[in-house]
């Protein structure tokens, strides 16, 4: 079947997945609360409550725009402020793609509208990640002493990606890659891109660029766990230390959704969220209230922003250019090359 990619393909990519999530929440309240009660409390929720839920979650995206421009900079690539604005925004289309790879759309756009090589900007993108997780974590960190939890498993995991980027900003770690690409025939193109990512990585991976980097990750997640707090109050919540429970919460639940590699975590990170309700004694029907709000407000408002930036700002280019996305969502075992060679 001819694989076409339009502005129809890209409504329909969107309404099919909000037809999922919210049948997907409508079960879940179904099968484990008094949906009516739901309803009520969410249809009750006063707008202003919402303006300050929707400015804590705007203020995430700002601090990431911001990191964005600041990794791009670090690796000498200039894109004017009203371009990289619509490259960032139009990018959360494609938030829901399976393995993570539309994450790559942002170094797909620059290529298509200012012919910046892939393989320059889409370390840029996994460094976006990598130090978006590790703030995450920090965050993580700071809750589970506040909570009484083991940090154990937490500190592990950050140990494991702070070791991860240290080998990403080694010689060694690098040189035995490219002998084991160069052992394979078949690869052997990829041996410049992989030489270009090297030097990428060493560049962005600094001591100095980390702490930058996963100081505003850290405070940019806080803002969700902020708004989660605003959800949290427009329900008349009253419990202990609700502000830390509310960004220890998104916290942790977005950790786990993103190891789980489920497009945008669905259904991991809410019972990630739901059970640590539970678990700190909030009233059900609050729970999954906040649970259903929070996620609207940030995968959902999220990709409806990006679906309208990208509609409201594409060209024929653009178009083309995520053809290639939607290819190697299709072939999974031929991304790299597809994505970063191109």
């Amino acid at each position: 079947m001819k694989n076409n990619f339009s502005v129809k393909a890209i409504v329909i990519r969107l309404s099919i997945w909000l037809f999922v999530a919210l049948v997907a929440a409508i079960t879940v309240v179904a099968m484990f609360s008094d949906y009516h009660k739901v309803a009520e409390l969410l249809f009750a929720i006063d707008p202003a409550w919402l303006l300050l839920i929707i400015v804590s979650v705007l203020f995430n995206y700002l601090l990431r725009f911001f990191k964005w421009c600041y990794f791009l900079k670090v690796v000498n690539v200039s894109v004017p402020i009203r371009q990289n604005l619509w490259v960032f925004f139009a990018a959360f289309t494609m938030v829901l793609s399976p393995g993570k790879i539309g994450e790559l759309v942002k170094s797909v756009l620059l290529k298509a509208r200012f012919d910046i090589p892939v393989a320059r900007t889409a370390p840029v993108v996994m460094a976006e990640r990598l130090t978006d997780l590790l703030g995450l974590m920090v965050l993580c960190l700071i809750g589970s002493y506040q909570f009484s939890f083991k940090p154990q498993t937490i500190t592990a995991l950050a140990l494991l990606f702070v070791v991860g980027i240290v080998l990403l900003t080694r010689n060694t770690f690098w040189s035995l890659l490219i002998k084991i690409i160069d052992s394979l025939g078949f690869m052997k193109g990829l041996l410049k891109v992989i030489k270009l990512v090297q030097a990428t990585f060493e560049t962005l991976l600094t001591l100095k660029n980390l702490l930058i980097s996963v100081s505003l990750s850290a405070v940019s997640w806080a803002g969700e766990g902020v708004a989660l707090y605003f959800i949290f109050k427009s329900l008349n919540v009253s419990v202990e230390s609700l502000l830390l429970i509310s960004i220890f919460a998104h916290a942790f639940s977005s950790v786990v959704g993103a190891l789980s590699f489920l497009p945008g975590g669905l259904l991991v990170t809410e019972g990630a969220m739901g059970l640590f309700f539970v678990y700190v004694s909030i009233p059900e029907a609050q729970a999954l209230s906040a649970t259903f709000l929070i996620r609207s407000l940030t995968l959902w408002f999220a990709v409806i922003i990006g679906t309208i930036v990208f509609l409201a700002g594409h060209n024929k280019q653009d178009l083309e250019a995520l053809k290639l996305i939607r290819k190697s969502e299709n072939n999974i075992d031929q991304q790299p090359e597809m994505i970063i060679k191109n």
